[in-house]
């Protein structure tokens, strides 16, 4: 019998058509569930090659490689789905799970190198260990650190706005 995946999907999430895991810049979830048709320019117009379409045809980034925020999907999309004005275009930041290296005691820190912000910092344990902790005033959210872990221990979600 096959083991059964713990990631739980919501019912409209099912039956919506669209992916769980919907992040996007200069927009939100709710905006691109709503007004998405589905059309595909994004992802054509996407010169990083990241920007997939995904169920009901909405767009999904694979983080291959880094968002540069360029933009270019924003400009291309005739629909009323994202908002140029956003600053910073979204509050993603990089997240790393427990499959993480550092904490078992083997050295890596790749995602520390190829973060471009130093939002990503290995601090010292006992033990000879580290834990990879996230600044997130510094992450840019581009993914850069999620194509180089070998273990793909970090993703990039959308971060609880702080209250004021």
């Amino acid at each position: 019998m096959a083991a059964q995946d713990s990631t739980a999907v919501s019912r409209r999430a099912f039956l919506g058509g669209h992916d769980p895991t919907d992040v996007m810049p200069w927009t939100t979830s709710e905006i691109m569930r709503e007004a998405c048709t589905g059309c595909g320019a994004c992802v054509e117009a996407c010169p990083e090659g990241i920007l997939h379409q995904g169920r009901g045809g909405h767009p999904v980034l694979d983080f291959s490689s880094p968002c540069t925020f360029c933009a270019a999907c924003a400009e291309a999309c005739p629909e009323p789905v994202f908002d140029l004005e956003r600053d910073p275009p979204w509050t993603a930041v990089a997240v790393v799970a427990s499959g993480c290296l550092e904490p078992q005691g083997i050295a890596c820190r790749a995602c520390e190198d190829a973060c471009d912000h130093d939002a990503l910092r290995a601090r010292p344990m006992l033990g000879g260990r580290a834990e990879m902790r996230v600044d997130a005033d510094a992450c840019t959210g581009c993914g850069g650190c999620v194509p180089v872990c070998p273990t793909g221990a970090i993703q990039i979600r959308e971060q609880e706005p702080a209250d004021a």
